[in-house]
């Protein structure tokens, strides 16, 4: 009896020493330690797009790179895959959700073909009429909450929204001060129903076509005009070719940056909560950047002999009333709930 009572001590001080050495150390085969960004499972977020590597978009994820990486001793790093090296927007949305990549920043439009209409209205014509009314639509008054209830049923997050620019119109020949002036007009636009809507009631002759063949088709003149940002004008030389620059400023068309809520959801609560932040602070900062940079594309476009023409008030008005029935042929499509939802995002004046 004597000795199984001193075996039985023994077994209740080796016990005893375990859990003090696991309250020190930490049990488990994860590295986790509460405050230390630096413990725990390596983090790869491969961000793919079809940007120029030199735009202020890509330069931004490579500054997240720097601060994740920073902030966690190398722990959590960022791959960049602009230029289509993830392949087509439409494959890299697809890879988002397949893990082949972890996040992804395009057009509403591209998403909208995976998830439904309702994250296109964001391109509504004239929802916004320029940039400080887009950040504060989106920002500050609800239209990014909006964007992920039109994603809700998806896998997919829309964690911040970068600024690609509002779409302008770039011509081989002139500048256009109402719709008139795009009667027989073949203007190249990305391929989904609101762009065709759009463009019909803008007084053109809408062309679908594949980014691939826009420089040749405008080059040869197969297309008369290009409806795109200014940023991408710049990247792509197009105002070399192209030398009429309108302001029309006749959509938002900003970059939602996109991840799997599946992704989100396998994160710890500290990781997740320090990517956000680096994702805001990134975004924050390429939209400021890309603003800026825009003012000296068109003064660049002007000093290469390029005329860059703003539509006066009364001129966007006409426009903004011609495009008035695409907000009725969209309702039928998403109803007239989520219309007046995104129209309350609008600044008063």
């Amino acid at each position: 009896m004597k000795k199984k009572g001193m075996l039985l001590k023994g077994i209740v001080v080796c016990l005893s020493i375990a859990v003090i050495s696991c309250a020190f150390v930490g049990c488990g085969n994860k590295e986790k330690a509460s405050g230390d960004s630096s413990k725990g499972d390596k983090i790869v977020i491969k961000i793919g797009h079809t940007d120029s590597s030199k735009r202020s978009t890509n330069k931004a994820g490579e500054w997240l790179g720097k601060y994740l990486s920073d902030k966690t001793n190398g722990r959590i790093t960022v791959e960049m895959y602009p230029d289509g090296q993830a392949g087509d927007d439409p494959q890299v949305v697809e890879g988002v959700k397949n893990g082949t990549v972890t996040m992804y920043f395009g057009l509403a439009s591209v998403l909208a073909s995976a998830v439904g209409d309702k994250a296109s209205c964001v391109d509504l014509p004239y929802l916004y009429d320029d940039y400080d009314a887009w950040v504060k639509g989106t920002f500050e008054n609800g239209g990014l909450e909006l964007f992920n209830d039109a994603l809700k049923d998806s896998d997919y997050e829309c964690l911040d929204m970068m600024y690609n620019g509002m779409r302008n119109v770039i011509s081989n020949d002139k500048v256009y001060h109402t719709p008139k002036d795009f009667k027989g007009q073949k203007v190249r636009i990305a391929q989904n129903d609101l762009n065709v809507q759009i463009w019909k009631h803008m007084g053109a002759n809408p062309t679908p076509m594949a980014w691939g063949e826009v420089i040749t088709s405008l080059s040869q003149g197969t297309i008369d005009a290009l409806d795109h940002s200014i940023g991408v004008f710049n990247d792509f030389k197009i105002y070399e070719m192209a030398p009429y620059v309108t302001i029309t400023n006749h959509c938002s068309s900003p970059y939602p940056l996109v991840c799997s809520k599946k992704w989100l959801k396998s994160l710890s609560d500290d990781d997740r909560q320090l990517i956000e932040e680096g994702v805001h602070k990134m975004c924050e900062k390429q939209r400021k950047e890309e603003r800026t940079n825009e003012k000296e594309y068109l003064k660049k476009f002007e000093k290469s002999g390029a005329t860059v023409y703003k539509l006066t008030p009364d001129e966007k008005e006409i426009f903004k009333k011609e495009t008035k029935p695409v907000y009725e042929f969209w309702a039928k499509k998403v109803g007239q709930n989520t219309i007046d939802e995104w129209l309350k995002t609008v600044p008063k004046d």
